[in-house]
């Protein structure tokens, strides 16, 4: 009896043993064969104009909220910063290809919270291909993952601006953070007064994002020699994370302090889990009240002595320097 598709395949069997096993296979009927023509480009059809439907959404960067996720209203940046327009449509970056625009950079961007990018170019009326200034705006999650990466890029003894949360004048542009944002103005053009054109992105992108509450600074221990942002595992402690440290020189000696902010719980936490830990490899600590701040040092085989600070919002631990010529310091910055 015929199959489904007009085959059947029939089996002959013999029962001796010197006889081969036949099959025989019947050619389809012609008439599944011209349905099959027909069918084929029918399919072809169905599948092309699948491809043609698309949620507008998620094209539409001025309504989408993958790159740059959390801000869906990308309105506040503007289609003209005189005497240049934009240029083109807005460009969107992620994880998966931020490598294509910051080549060799992208996984600093990634180990300090990179979300995603949006790249604005800006030229003057006629030259389409040409960008004089462009604006680089990394969504960074957090604020204080957003601190971190300006903290990474800037170079030491920058001029501070008063641009977003906090700015600098890189010379070739300008880079400043507000909230979460990480933005990047750069200049390709002589004489654009790009500080005016990054404090308004800055003042409308404030009214988009809510207040951040990011406690910045450090104490004045020395000479700023270099400030980093580590995200995850600092000195391999995967309980340290989100840590600022800046590279200090104070006469002839180098050291690094490290500050950590947060919750009076989730400081406390922290401080648990170091103690947890020192136990465990059975580093010896030695609490010191002496001179009205107390301190912990740390006795510890690898890195050498070092102390940590504790108070209210605020860790800062110091390798590499003892805590009496930091005393007045510590003490101004840890006042109540």
């Amino acid at each position: 009896m015929p199959g489904l598709w007009g085959m059947s395949l029939v089996h002959e069997i013999s029962t001796s043993g010197n006889d081969a096993t036949k099959v025989v296979a019947k050619e389809p009927h012609p008439l599944i064969r011209w349905a099959l023509l027909l069918v084929l480009p029918f399919l072809a059809f169905l599948i092309w104009r699948d491809g043609q439907r698309y949620d507008p959404d998620v094209l539409d960067l001025a309504s989408s909220g993958g790159t740059g996720s959390g801000n869906r209203d990308l309105s506040w940046i503007p289609s003209e910063m005189p005497p240049l327009f934009r240029q083109g449509a807005l460009r969107q970056f992620d994880k998966d290809n931020l490598s294509d625009y910051v080549n060799g950079h992208a996984e600093a961007y990634l180990s300090a919270g990179f979300k995603g990018l949006i790249v604005a170019e800006y030229g003057f009326r006629g030259e389409e291909k040409s960008p004089r200034l462009t604006v680089d705006i990394y969504d960074m999650g957090q604020p204080l993952h957003a601190f971190g990466m300006l903290m990474s890029e800037i170079p030491a003894n920058v001029r501070e601006v008063a641009v977003g949360a906090m700015g600098f004048d890189m010379g070739q542009g300008i880079d400043f953070i507000q909230g979460r944002w990480f933005v990047k103005v750069t200049a390709f053009a002589p004489d654009l007064a790009t500080e005016a054109m990054a404090r308004q992105l800055a003042e409308r992108l404030a009214q988009t994002t809510e207040p951040s509450e990011l406690v910045i600074g450090f104490p004045e221990l020395g000479t700023v020699v270099a400030t980093r942002f580590i995200k995850e595992n600092y000195h391999g402690l995967e309980f340290f994370d989100d840590v600022l440290e800046r590279t200090f020189k104070r006469e002839d000696t180098v050291f690094q302090a490290f500050l950590l902010t947060g919750t009076p719980r989730s400081l406390a936490e922290r401080n648990n889990a170091l103690l947890e830990f020192l136990a465990r490899e059975k580093i010896p600590t030695t609490m010191v009240a002496d001179g009205g701040l107390p301190h912990r040092v740390i006795h510890d085989p690898y890195e050498g002595d070092w102390f940590l600070v504790e108070r209210e919002y605020r860790m800062l631990g110091v390798f590499g320097m003892a805590f009496s010529p930091l005393e007045g310091a510590l003490k101004k910055f840890f006042k109540p």
